[in-house]
């Protein structure tokens, strides 16, 4: 079946599930490495495709191993899910939303698939897919808000969009869109997420210590007063 679904080998994968009996949502590697990710981290959508047709799960996973402690409560390993929210191309983790894939799951760390595609170099369109097939935008990971993975990075683009999605601006995403430095050269985004948060009746806070010092490091101006609104 591994074989057959990394070559896109689709009459193999129909043969195999519905002649055979090969069920995927039951296969997965010592590492629990489900059947259904094989064609995600060989780049085979066919693959992948033929599986989810002939009736593999895409949420389909083993139970974490050490489920049953403190940390890891509750938890599954890695699914499919995951590993398409990591990928650079957006067809692995739109084939699974579009055969019921749970856009809230969560990885073995308790992480949402947007924390993982935004960690795995910022795969911009995986977060976008999530966020409009339904994820809780304002699901956190270790107690921090997705937004600011990127407002306290100065990504006001992805910040603006977020918010526009539905995205809670808490205390630190208001701190980083009023004082962050950002681009001196292109603020358009900081002032368009500035300006969303006043006509909804944010004020601009104090400056935090933190971003003063981040100011005062790169040659920004430090005084709140010298700081004008974008």
């Amino acid at each position: 079946m591994a074989v057959a679904a990394e070559h896109g080998d689709t009459r193999e994968v129909r043969r195999l599930m519905k002649e055979e009996g090969v069920d995927p949502d039951t296969v997965f590697s010592p590492e629990g490495l489900p059947l259904l990710a094989w064609p995600i981290l060989t780049g085979n959508p066919a693959g992948l495709k033929a599986m989810l047709e002939n009736g593999a799960d895409p949420n389909a996973a083993e139970l974490h191993p050490l489920q049953h402690t403190t940390r890891f409560k509750g938890r599954i390993r890695n699914n499919a899910m995951v590993w398409a929210a990591k990928a650079d191309d957006p067809i692995y983790l739109r084939l699974l939303l579009d055969h019921g894939g749970d856009p809230d799951t969560r990885n073995s760390n308790g992480e949402t698939l947007l924390l993982q595609a935004r960690l795995m170099g910022n795969q911009w369109e995986n977060v976008k897919l999530l966020v409009e097939r339904g994820a809780d935008v304002n699901a956190k990971s270790q107690s921090m808000a997705f937004v600011d993975e990127y407002a306290g990075l100065g990504g006001f683009m992805h910040t603006h969009w977020l918010l526009e999605h539905g995205a809670r601006p808490e205390q630190y995403t208001i701190e980083s869109i009023f004082w962050h430095p950002g681009d001196s050269k292109n603020p358009e985004w900081q002032r368009r997420c500035q300006q969303w948060l006043l006509q909804r009746g944010y004020q601009r806070p104090p400056m935090p210590d933190s971003y003063r010092r981040m100011r005062e490091a790169f040659g920004f101006p430090t005084d709140e007063k010298d700081i004008p609104l974008l």
